[in-house]
């Protein structure tokens, strides 16, 4: 976070005010996640304050799961120290990669020694649950390069990866360059290789492929995601926060001066409220519920939702002709062969 230290202190002070609107909702968290950029960029003091408030009236202690979102070079033994002080027990580190070239073209500053040394930071404050978020298909990267990442956090205590492709997103710097030809990246047959491999070797690490882009030891699956991927409630704080509670969707309006002000008087500034019917439900809890391995429970959904699978979207029968969709178990996933066209089948359910 580049920024002045009293615009850092105002934006911490607004987030507590938010939490202190949204008290009743707050009483029977089974996890937290703070997240949304690099919330260790802070500085010990101010990221004490907000843990310090949040202990204050959630019992910290009972929390299933609490993460903490960081950059590796942000990761001192003290700061590790000090999210342990406060019963953070998972870290998710935003890696990214290990190689020069591709942090430079990721814009990232740390480097290798840097990630190592925040893992052993974790290690010593006794925080064992670590995930890295690494990202594949960049540049003229091979599979060789991307397992010598894999492997070498795996070494050094990761339990859990998230890997994703790399996704171009309008007017950012990435997008720039890459319409300058500052780099290349792989064609979508070669990204969908790169992909397999990534699977077959996190496989022979022994770890657990549960979600399209997430592997974990057994024991280590993310709590906290999966309540989205489970189509369930949760609450959001900060600027351009979304959250889902009931059937509504909320989106926390981006602009700082209007967040400010709707905090203020009381009434939240949205940037969006949707509210959803049963169908924009339905179709949430399949394009959810499909990015786990093991798919949607057949029965959990016509229980909630009373009415089958297959009468609600009838295209799940062509689908599983195609055989892009399965049935095992009582539950209707995407095979491991094909989920790397994921989106062209979760596109059938919006």
């Amino acid at each position: 976070m580049v920024a002045k230290p009293e615009v850092k202190t105002k934006y911490v002070d607004y987030l507590i005010k938010e939490l202190e609107l949204k008290k009743h909702y707050l009483l029977h968290l089974k996890t937290i996640f703070i997240g949304g950029g690099t919330p260790t960029a802070l500085g010990e003091d101010l990221f004490e304050k907000l843990l310090k408030y949040l202990n204050e009236f959630i019992d910290l202690n009972v929390l299933e799961e609490f993460s903490v979102e960081a950059n590796p070079n942000d990761i001192s033994l003290s700061m590790a120290k000090l999210m342990k002080k406060y019963n953070v027990n998972r870290v998710s580190l935003g890696v990214q990669g290990l190689h020069p070239e591709k942090l430079k073209i990721l814009g990232r500053t740390h480097n290798e020694e840097d990630v190592i040394n925040a893992l052993k930071n974790l290690k010593k404050a006794k925080i064992t649950n670590i995930n890295a978020d690494i990202i594949y298909g960049v540049g003229k990267e091979t599979f060789k390069e991307i397992k010598y990442d894999l492997d070498l956090l795996i070494k050094h205590g990761v339990k859990h990866i998230s890997a994703y492709s790399l996704i171009l997103e309008d007017k950012t710097i990435l997008k720039k360059l890459y319409d300058e030809k500052k780099f290349f990246l792989y064609d979508e047959d070669e990204e969908g290789k790169l992909y397999k491999k990534i699977i077959a070797h996190l496989k022979k690490k022994n770890f657990a492929h549960y979600e399209i882009s997430n592997f974990s030891k057994k024991g280590y699956e993310s709590i906290h995601n999966l309540v989205y991927w489970d189509n369930k409630n949760y609450i959001g704080v900060g600027p351009s926060a979304s959250y889902y509670i009931g059937n509504i969707r909320y989106t926390n309006v981006r602009n700082l001066k209007k967040y400010y002000q709707g905090i203020d008087s009381g009434n939240l500034e949205y940037a969006q409220t949707v509210e959803l019917t049963k169908s924009d439900m339905m179709s949430e809890e399949l394009i959810m519920g499909l990015r786990k391995i093991k798919g949607i429970n057949l029965n959990q959904f016509e229980a909630k939702y009373e009415i089958s699978v297959f009468n609600a979207f009838p295209i799940i029968k062509n689908l599983m002709k195609m055989e892009v969709l399965a049935i095992k178990d009582n539950h209707l996933f995407i095979p491991e062969d094909k989920l790397y066209l994921s989106n062209e089948v979760l596109v059938n359910f919006i």
